[in-house]
């Protein structure tokens, strides 16, 4: 799936996430990510990705590009179990690939719509809003730019405006990079 991705800057979780459940009907669903995050040696951007949730692993390769106003990821995804995790590790650092960053992800998410929509506290970054908007690979330029335009709605919905959108990556962030 082609993933189209905005970040940004929220002050305080409690009010946005009472802005974002009154919008959707409903309280949002607890969410906890832990992601470890692997590359080549010598590159700068993630390759590869192991997100531990509470109940399963999800294993994503990841193509990212940062586009004018979003992100625009392709990633291919698999599910598999807990116990594979060490084996997955080894299995990437056979590979050639080296563990990179760790990113822990603790809050609420939400569906608006086609929107996946998360209010997360990230690592020692603080609290950010994600929304995604999923297409197809073969989806053209308009509909990433409906998409584009979908996700600033929303944002302007939740009392955040383009001020607040994070551009830099969460690796960028995270390694002071």
């Amino acid at each position: 799936m082609k993933e189209i991705e905005i970040k940004a800057h929220a002050a305080d979780m409690e009010s946005i996430a009472g802005i974002i459940s009154v919008t959707c009907g409903r309280n949002g669903h607890p969410v906890s990510k832990h992601d470890l995050y692997f590359r080549r040696p010598g590159e700068k951007l993630q390759a590869l990705r192991i997100r531990r949730f509470p109940d399963h692993l999800e294993v994503t390769a990841k193509k990212q590009f940062q586009g004018d106003i979003s992100e625009e990821n392709s990633e291919y995804e698999f599910r598999t179990s807990l116990e594979e995790e060490q084996n997955l590790v080894s299995f990437f650092e056979c590979l050639g690939y080296e563990k990179y960053f760790i990113k822990d992800k603790e809050g609420l998410e939400w569906s608006v719509g086609p929107v996946h929509v998360e209010l997360l506290r990230v690592n020692d970054l603080g609290v950010f809003l994600e929304m995604e908007y999923l297409l197809d690979f073969s989806c053209g330029p308009d509909d990433v730019a409906a998409a584009q335009e979908e996700l600033f709605r929303l944002l302007h919905l939740f009392g955040l405006g383009e001020g607040d959108v994070e551009r830099r990556s969460y690796r960028e962030m995270i390694l002071g990079e």
